[in-house]
Order: C-alpha cells, then structure tokens, then sequence
C-alpha cells in the first residue's frame, strides 16, 4: 500500500468522502463538484482509494495544478493498495481503509463517478447536526442516454429530462416507492454515518460473500440499525448518474444475491439482528477494542488481511468444467440440479411479486425483461455455489477425510453431494433437525447426533451466517475442528 499524496495541513474536517476506484474509472468529475461546495473546503477531506496499482494522470495533473495555483488540493489522501490484478476486488475492504485512515466525524462512502450538488456536504452535515443516532443515505437520479458519454458536464436540467429513469416531482422513484423500497432505492450510492458508530459496529464485512460486484454500504446500514441507528433517507439532496459502459458490471465476480443484485447475506442480517460484521478487518478490530489504549502498532499496518488474499484470486469463467466429477452422467446430473433450483427460485419470485401492484403494471415485455435478467443473475448465484461448495469439497480432500456427513437438505446440499462424486470420500449422511423428510439424495436422514460418526467431518450446507448452526452442532457433540463451512 502507499500513500501517494497526504494534505497534513489538514486536522478535524467534519466529514470524510470516501471514494473507491479499482481500474475501472474513466472520468473523475466528481472532484470538481465535491471541490466546489457550500461549506469551507477544511471542513471535508476527500480520501481517493485505487484497489490496484493504477495512478490516473488525470488525478496527477489536477492536483499538481490546484497546489501551483494556491488552492486546496483536490484529494488529501489518495491511497494505491497495489493488490495483484489476479486478485478480485473487495469494495468492503476499501471502506475499511478509508475509515481507518479518516479524520473527520462523519463518513460518507459514495459513488466515485456520481454528481452532487454544491450543497451536498452542508446537506448531510446538517442532517447529523439535528439527529446524531441515523444512518442516513441519499438516493442516486439515474439517467440512461449515451448522449452524456464520454462525460461532458451535463446541467442539473439535462440530467432529470431525457432518459432519466428514476426522478419525477423533484423525488426519486425509492423514496415514494412503498412496496419495494429495497430495491428501488439505490442502497449503495451514498450511505452516511458516524465513524465511530462504524466502528462500533466492526466496520464493513470482509465475508467473501462481498467480494466483487455483490456488495455495498447496505449491509453497514443494516447492522447500525440493529445497533439502534435509524436508517434516515434524505429528501432533497440526491447524487446525480450518467450512462458509462459497465454501469452494472461486467464480468465481475457475484456472490450470493437475491435476483436483484442485492446480497442476500447482507439482508439476512436484518433478520437475526447481528451488529458484528462474519469477516472483522483486523485494523478496525484493533480500534474497536484497543480506542482508549496506547497504540503501538499503526492500525494501517493491519488493514490488509494478507492470509485472506488467496480467497480472493479470480477463478476461470467456466466453473463447473474446472470440478473434477466421474463421468458425463455425474456432470449432467449437476446441470440437472441447478436448472430445478432456478425453476423453483423463478416460481417464488414470481409468486412473491404477483402481489406487486407496481409490477404487475408493467408491459408484457418489460415482465419478460426483468424476468429473463432475473433468471441470468440466479444462474450466475447458482454457479458462485458450485464453486464454494468446491472449495470447501478440496479442503475436505486435502484433509484425506474418509466419509463426510452434510447438515441441510436444501439447495446447497444437493449441489454438494453432486460435486463430491469423485472424490476420494463418500457422504455417508445427512443431517437436517427440522426436516420431516427420512431420505434425501438416497441418504438417510438424521434428526439427531449419531454417537459412531464422532470424528467424521460434517459440511454445514448453507450460504451465509452459520454461526447458529455451528454452534447446534457443537452442543450436540461435533468438535470444532471437524465442522466445515461454505465460504
């Protein structure tokens, strides 16, 4: 990691912008709007963090003039991980590092390629000035016209006109969208809190589960919630999006999402209520539990979980050619597999959104359209479980287990069973406490602990917070060291 460029004449900003790159930047207009605001410009500092090793001469060339010219340099901290580009990013732990390094009361983790307003940054000062216990986030006016592209400074008028999609009444769709606000609010455009609420909370989960495209502020919003924060939507300040190639992401890495690109790990948090994020970076553990202590170690010689980088290496493309299965039938039978799954992932979609009054509103093609990409991303969500069921299946055979038993029987633990064909163990059982079924993928079922397998390892078939069941097998009898988990 190397800090490129420091503003040290700056102390006690009131607010912190975090902005995150990972290569994939072609404009970086949001430093002449987030430099030009209502408030004095010491009251914000503006921390620029490149996932990679790119430095973007743009950057460069603006901050060297803004310093020649006797201004306030357009960054005070631009910061280059210089991670490997076989290395997926992690959004996640780009959050960390701006908060490990911020000064400022308040962070702002936002868009890098949105506008804003000249009274963006008052804005949300004055939200924390009237109500200090919120997570507050503004919502992003999206506009789909190639006209903006390359990006030429369009007007505020220009922006909301022709092909805007989202804005109408001077109000977004999210904001008076009461069905749905989950996914018609724009989550991971702008999301506000105070840093030490942020570390209170563990910062933002390093679970691999966030790794790539699938992530985002939300699931810090979620835990501040459930720590007693209430989630504040701003009803008048927004950020500002043009059309760019790869708007959505393209060819990145998906963990497990509900359809609509939304994690379904972050969204489960909602409802078991957990504040500690699965995956604590190890700088923020330290400022969480060390504050009050003298420091003899820099937090920022932490931030970088390096034992976690060999789990986040690209994988090749095609996932499923890359597991060792025994013959064509065992590879069809996969295929097999995961097309039930999608078929009934698309029936509770549908059903679910049958009752969507909004939805149901919508054109015949438009339905299509947004069922066919649904059935694009759940394929994608599908195939990122064959590969963390392969993963934890290698860690197995590396092991030289003989005999494996699998806990659920789901979705997860038919995937597994099917890629563990081949393998130099056999799945002798499955263990599920709550189902009513006897047999599952011609295995009998177990409801409780058989005292003969002590010792075998069990595979915890499930995406997500297992800590619940971990712990059930733990107090049925099963050793930590023989309980293996998807990640």
């Amino acid at each position: 990691m190397q800090i490129i460029f420091e503003n040290k004449k700056l102390h006690k900003p009131k607010i912190s912008v975090i902005l995150l790159d990972w290569m994939c930047r072609e404009s970086f207009h949001i430093f002449r709007y987030l430099n030009h605001q209502t408030v004095r410009r010491d009251e914000y500092e503006i921390i620029w963090i490149e996932y990679y090793s790119r430095k973007p001469a743009e950057i460069e060339t603006a901050l060297q003039e803004s310093i020649a010219s006797n201004q306030p340099p357009i960054v005070d901290q631009w910061i280059v991980l210089g991670m490997p580009e076989n290395i997926y990013y992690h959004k996640h732990l780009m959050y960390n590092i701006g908060i490990t390094t911020s000064k400022g009361e308040i962070i702002v983790i936002c868009d890098s390629d949105a506008i804003v307003q000249p009274a963006f940054v008052e804005s949300i000062i004055k939200a924390f000035e009237e109500d200090k216990n919120i997570v507050l986030h503004l919502d992003e006016v999206r506009n789909v016209n190639r006209r903006f592209y390359p990006f030429n400074f369009p007007s505020l008028e220009e922006i909301v006109g022709e092909g805007c999609i989202n804005f109408k009444n001077g109000k977004t769709t999210g904001l008076v969208d009461r069905e749905d606000p989950l996914h018609t609010r724009n989550y991971g455009a702008c999301m506000c809190a105070l840093r030490q609420d942020l570390i209170d909370v563990g910062g933002a989960d390093e679970h691999i589960h966030f790794l790539g495209h699938i992530c985002g502020p939300y699931d810090l919003t979620f835990r501040l919630a459930n720590a007693g924060k209430k989630e504040v939507w701003h009803e008048n300040e927004f950020l500002y999006h043009v059309w760019h190639p790869g708007t959505d992401g393209i060819d990145n890495y998906l963990g497990p999402h509900d359809g609509k690109n939304m994690s379904t790990t972050a969204l489960r948090t909602k409802q078991t209520g957990r504040i500690l994020p699965l995956a604590e970076n190890p700088a923020v553990h330290m400022l969480r539990l060390h504050s009050d202590d003298i420091a003899y170690v820099s937090p920022l010689s932490l931030v970088i979980p390096i034992l976690d980088l060999k789990h986040w290496i690209r994988m090749p493309q095609k996932i499923i050619s890359k597991i060792t299965l025994p013959s064509f039938r065992a590879k069809f039978l996969l295929y097999m597999d995961l097309l039930w799954i999608l078929i009934k992932q698309t029936i509770h979609k549908i059903i679910h959104y049958s009752g969507n009054k909004a939805t149901m509103k919508r054109s015949f093609l438009l339905k299509l359209q947004l069922v066919i990409t649904f059935l694009g991303r759940m394929w994608q969500n599908n195939l990122y479980t064959v590969e963390a069921c392969g993963k934890a299946l290698e860690r197995l055979q590396n092991n030289e287990s003989k005999s494996v038993s699998i806990y659920g029987t789901e979705s997860v633990a038919r995937i597994l069973y099917q890629c563990a064909k081949g393998l130099s163990f056999e799945v002798d059982y499955f263990y599920d406490f709550d189902s009513r079924r006897k047999k599952f993928m011609g295995h009998k079922v177990l409801r409780e602990w058989d005292d003969r397998k002590k010792g075998e390892k069990i595979i915890v078939a499930y995406l997500g917070d297992v800590s619940e069941k971990v712990e059930t097998l733990k107090q049925i009898g099963f050793f930590e060291e023989d309980i293996v988990t998807i990640q």
